[in-house]
């Protein structure tokens, strides 16, 4: 029993290495070759830990394998547009000037009805309205409506709006400083101790949330559900 737990431990580590190698996407976003890696990855690193007289290596050794794999198509894909499109496949139009492209989506073997249900998502419901839906290689569904049926922006209204996004940084979470923020933001504890003052705040811990923009906007909320907005002062500020 003590052999399978140890075993267990150490394949859950090794996959976890594995995965964080190997990036931070979502299963909706992997490349064909990515899915396969990474399902072949966790069958052989789990076959110790079906049979307990299977040696660890034997499950390590074909997870490794299967790395170094996966950095290899990386490699090709990225040095060969040619094998690339082999690889991962290429992008099909599925709907052009508000037509459905029937031949293409039979061509790939697409459903329609996951075609309409990736439209909904999208915010989309009238085929008419869309210039082009393009099924990319990852097997998302991207939707350009025509310029009168897309979301009315700022400059469409001639308003004028900062360059810039401002990006919020959490300096609070869950009734905890954020270190990377307190240093991303040039502040310590104790500068971040005297805005929770300034907002009326004497017990970190009754902090839910509280974020610092770029452009000084400070957002709290604390356990209540009460909120407060300020800017920062200038004695804080970065």
């Amino acid at each position: 029993m003590l052999n399978i737990i140890i075993k267990t431990i150490i394949i859950y580590i090794v996959l976890f290495l594995a995965m964080r190698v190997m990036g931070q996407r979502q299963s909706g976003q992997l490349q064909p070759y990515e899915l396969v890696i990474t399902l072949i990855i966790a069958e052989v690193a789990s076959t110790p830990m079906d049979n307990p007289g299977i040696p660890l290596f034997y499950g390590l050794v074909p997870a490794a394998t299967l790395i170094l794999l996966y950095y290899l198509f990386s490699f090709l894909c990225l040095k060969s547009r040619r094998l690339r499109s082999f690889i991962c496949g290429s992008p099909s139009i599925l709907i052009h000037n508000g037509k459905v492209q029937y031949g293409e989506i039979k061509r790939i073997g697409y459903n329609m009805s996951d075609m309409i249900e990736q439209l909904r998502l999208k915010g989309q419901t009238n085929i008419a309205n869309i210039h082009y839906a393009i099924l990319e290689t990852n097997g998302q569904l991207s939707v350009l409506p025509f310029g009168s049926s897309a979301p009315v922006t700022p400059s469409d209204m001639n308003l004028e709006v900062p360059e810039k996004a401002t990006l919020c940084s959490a300096v609070v979470l869950d009734g905890s400083f954020n270190p990377p923020t307190l240093q991303r933001l040039n502040l310590d504890e104790q500068k971040a101790q005297k805005l929770l003052h300034t907002l009326g705040y004497s017990n970190l811990k009754d902090v839910v949330i509280l974020t610092v923009s770029e452009a000084g906007d400070v957002f709290v909320q604390d356990k209540q559900g009460s909120t407060r907005q300020i800017t920062l002062p200038s004695e804080l500020s970065c």
